[in-house]
């Protein structure tokens, strides 16, 4: 039987052409870049590398061996990975040319854990056409865990399923979401805990802007946990529920192109939760922090 806790589940799904914020215009007069730099606390630029350019503790890329990341090399060690100069939306980018075991990776670090209180926000570009270049099989443009996709974890994820879905999970400690230990197949979908976008608007020939957030995650009073997806300055959907993750910061990581083909740019993490109008910022910003 599934636990009692899931009562308290609500993911509100948002329609993709629902616009939130002000005008273009007004929302880049009103957003402060200075503000935002304040809470950047890890930013990948890519550019002429991909070691972080703000990075608290170690901001080196690193490949691992596999997703159980038991021998780490410093650098890009993958043949088929690589950075493409001027090809990015600003700058350069990283290119995923096929799918391959090794994982690209920074250290846990990265994601500021908070025992209590934890809020934060995650923003990237990409540009792929996940029909066309995926190979079959779910693919991770990025993943951020301790342990596995379903045990502490953020991510976003294409479905293996043609026309893929595009999704943000936002996966608490496995014993806490799933203590009975139901099979992931007998999961009800509506009370899985992600937010799931049909028909996303991925491109070959454009940049797709995809950030999410996360608030009061380990909260110590009462107050509901949150998770939200935004693509392209417009929010998706919000995931609602009590959310409790147990990190061992040093064991983390945070993991990209997990069976991706396509390109990335401009990795940031914030310490904090970004509102509506800071999104549309960064979406229309025509440059990078």
């Amino acid at each position: 039987m599934l636990s009692s806790r899931l009562n308290h589940f609500v993911v509100t799904v948002v329609s993709f052409g629902m616009f939130f914020g002000s005008s273009n215009g007004s929302v880049q007069a009103q957003v402060s870049p200075a503000t935002l730099r304040e809470a950047l606390h890890f930013h990948a630029t890519f550019d002429g590398n991909a070691d972080a350019k703000v990075a608290a503790g170690d901001g080196r890329v690193f490949t691992a061996e596999s997703l159980a990341r038991k021998e780490l090399t410093p650098g890009i060690t993958r043949a088929d990975v690589a950075i493409v100069k001027g090809a990015g939306k600003y700058g350069d980018c990283l290119r995923f040319a096929d799918k391959a075991k090794p994982v690209i990776c920074y250290a846990g670090e990265a994601m500021h854990y908070q025992p209590q209180d934890w809020s934060g926000s995650v923003s990237m570009w990409m540009r792929l056409n996940p029909d066309e270049d995926l190979k079959p099989g779910f693919c991770d443009p990025i993943q951020i865990t301790q342990a596995a996709w379903n045990d502490g974890a953020f991510f976003v994820d294409f479905d293996k399923d043609l026309p893929r879905d595009f999704r943000l999970g936002t996966f608490s400690d496995l014993k806490f979401w799933n203590p009975d230990n139901v099979a992931w197949e007998a999961w009800p979908v509506e009370k899985r805990p992600m937010v799931t976008v049909k028909k996303p608007p991925f491109s070959r020939d454009a940049w797709t802007h995809v950030l999410f957030t996360f608030s009061q995650i380990n909260s110590s009073d009462g107050r509901p946990s949150k998770s939200a997806l935004y693509i392209n300055g417009r929010l998706q959907g919000v995931l609602e529920q009590p959310m409790r993750f147990t990190w061992d910061v040093k064991k983390a990581a945070i993991m990209l192109g997990i069976e991706y083909i396509g390109d990335v740019d401009d990795l940031m993490i914030f310490r904090r939760e970004l509102k509506a109008d800071e999104v549309q910022f960064l979406y229309n910003a025509k440059e990078s922090l």
